[in-house]
Parts: structure tokens; C-alpha cells; sequence
């Protein structure tokens, strides 16, 4: 069970991050705007990350479905950051 936590808090952790900055990037606000945004609707995410993860049958699972989304949001990201 220790495992599918720290899946779930880092893993969902970084998601909620990565995602909110595919979100900062793409939203058309003031800068303050974008910020709080990102600061209302981050916890929700991470909570729903945490959700998903430990609804996984295993800690390899809920790692492997953390990862998977995180690379394709960091790939948005890297996409953006070179655009």
C-alpha cells in the first residue's frame, strides 16, 4: 500500500504540475489570471490523479499510469517550450 502512495502523491503531484503548465501556456488571460487559475483548478487534478492511482491493481500499474500521462503532458510541454 506504501507504494501506490508515493505513486500517488509524487506521480500526481508532478501530473498536476506539468498539466497546469500545458493549461498556463495555452489559456489567452492576463498573467494573474492564469495563476490563479492554475491554483484553483491544480488540487482538484491532484486529488484525481491520487484517485486514479490508487485505483490501480498494483504499484507497478498505478507507476506505469502516472508515467504514461506524465510523459505525454511533458511532451506537450517540451512542445510548447521550443515553439
Amino acid at each position: 500500500m506504501w507504494s501506490k502512495t508515493f505513486a500517488a502523491l509524487f506521480g500526481g503531484c508532478l501530473i498536476s504540475i506539468s498539466l497546469m503548465l500545458n493549461l498556463n501556456y495555452l489559456l489567452p488571460l492576463a498573467v494573474d489570471t492564469r495563476l490563479f487559475v492554475g491554483l484553483l483548478i491544480s488540487f482538484p487534478l491532484w486529488v484525481g490523479a491520487m484517485i486514479w492511482c490508487y485505483g490501480s491493481d498494483s504499484a507497478w500499474h498505478a507507476w506505469r499510469r502516472c508515467g504514461g500521462l506524465l510523459l505525454i503532458s511533458i511532451s506537450f510541454n517540451t512542445l510548447f517550450f521550443l515553439r
